[in-house]
Parts: structure tokens; sequence; C-alpha cells
């Protein structure tokens, strides 16, 4: 596996140090693949044309133009490039720099960030980048240092982001169906590490708690309406045996299925 500092693969096009910042643009082959690899600092991606596959742990997510990457210190990652190939720009930032609040929380976590203004400055930064008159580096540090806090941003907006409602949609259209990270995150067009994540922050729990409160939610309604032995609701709410399923019961509705069961006949 592969331990890169500020260097990529590729063949580099641009490369500039200014304000502490260190920005390169760098082209990569079409069909081209990059093996295994982490960076020993935190970075920012920007992909400006062209597309690729990146691969790690959580899996793959599809990377166009205008997706800004968030890679944390040592995220391990490969990356298989489309026909047309790739032009990404890399953003390192100095220690005094990163050391901001907001910079440092952005820096922490791998995330994928789609900006309203990503278009602009990616031309912005491209242009400047590029320029060789006097005024450039300042333009350049300017640019990227707004992309950096439209990002910062972005990432504090994003507790309620847009795919999260199809998301839900999805979870409670089936709270039985054996549905994966990596297939809700392609439903909704996001890493399946961002998609939990983001999930965790909006909903105060996680996917998998969040669909085991659906199949209790289920279980309560058929504990509430028919006579069926608990069993058998249990092994309709999703759950393998009776026991677990009395466990988790209980913990989330503070009563025995049993218990609920008389309660609620009770009442009616």
């Amino acid at each position: 596996m592969h331990r890169l500092g500020r260097a990529n693969f590729g063949s580099p096009l641009h490369r500039r140090s200014v304000g502490g910042l260190l920005v390169t643009a760098t082209q990569y082959a079409g069909e081209g693949t990059l093996p295994f690899h982490e960076h020993d600092e935190a970075y920012l991606c920007l992909v400006g044309a062209g597309g690729y596959v990146q691969r790690d742990r959580g899996g793959e997510a599809d990377c166009r133009s205008g997706l800004l990457l968030v890679h944390p210190r040592g995220h391990r990652h490969a990356n298989r490039f489309a026909a047309t190939g790739a032009q990404c720009l890399s953003i390192f930032l100095s220690r005094e720099l990163a050391d901001d609040r907001a910079i440092r929380s952005l820096l922490g976590d791998y995330r994928l960030l789609r900006l309203p203004e990503t278009p602009r400055l990616l031309a912005r930064v491209g242009r400047e980048l590029a320029a060789t008159d006097a005024a450039a580096p300042l333009a350049l540090q300017a640019a990227v240092l707004e992309l950096v806090a439209l990002a910062c941003r972005g990432e504090r907006e994003d507790r309620h982001p847009g795919w999260l409602a199809a998301v839900l949609e999805r979870l409670h259209d089936d709270p039985l169906a054996d549905l994966s990270l990596a297939e809700l995150g392609k439903a909704a067009g996001v890493h399946p590490a961002h998609l939990a994540r983001s999930f965790q922050r909006a909903q105060g729990m996680s996917v998998g708690e969040y669909r085991r409160a659906l199949r209790i939610r289920r279980a309560c309604q058929a504990l509430t309406d028919d006579g069926r032995p608990i069993a058998e609701v249990a092994a309709e709410a999703g759950f393998a045996d009776q026991s677990h399923f009395a466990r988790v019961f209980k913990r989330m509705t503070g009563e025995t299925p049993r218990n609920f069961r008389r309660r609620m006949q009770s009442a009616s």
C-alpha cells in the first residue's frame, strides 16, 4: 500500500504554493487506475473535468466534475478513471491554517460535497493557477480560501441534506428489507460513509437503529390488532427468535411484548 505526502499520482499540470496553501492541478489518463494509497496529510480534491470511481472500505463513489472530496489524513482509497480520464485540483493546507476550528472539523472526516458555487470557483482557481502576473498568487489564495470557507459552511448546513428524505422513504416503504449502506448510498447518490455519518447526525441514531425502530413500531401495531402468537409477530418483524425480539422491544418501549399487548387490550 502506497503512502504519499503532498505528492499525487498522475501527470502534474500546475503547482503553486502561496499563503499556507499548496495547490496542484493533475491530469489522469483515461481508463487508468491508481492502487490503494493514503496521504500523510488531510487534503481537498476538487474534480475539475472527467471523472472516476473511488473505492475505499465503505464502498464505491462516482466522482464527477464539480465534486469536492475531503480526504482526512490516512484515508485509504483507490481510483478507476473513466475513458476520458480526469483532471483534479488538490489543496493542502499548512498546519497553521488547518488548526482553525472550522477547518479542523471539515478535514476530520471523509466526505463528498457538492457546493452551488463550485463551478465558479473551479474556473477561478484553474485560471489563477495558470496565470503568471504579479496578482495571480493573491487571487489564487482568495479563490481557494473562499472554496474552503464554503466547504466548512456546507459541512455545517448538511445536517438535513436533501437526499435524506429519499432514504427515509425507502426505509419506511419496507422496514423488513435487508438494505446495506452501499445500496442506500447508491440510491441517494452519496458515499455510504457520508450517509451513515449524516443520518446519525440528523436522526440521532444510526440507520440500523432507525430500521429496528420501524420494525418494533410494526410489531406494536400487530400486537394491538390481532391475537397471533408473539413468536409469529416477532418473525414478521424480522427477528430470528422471540427472546431477541423481547429484549429489543423492552429496550425500545420500556415493557415486554406480553405486557404491551395486555395493556392495549385493557385500554380497548
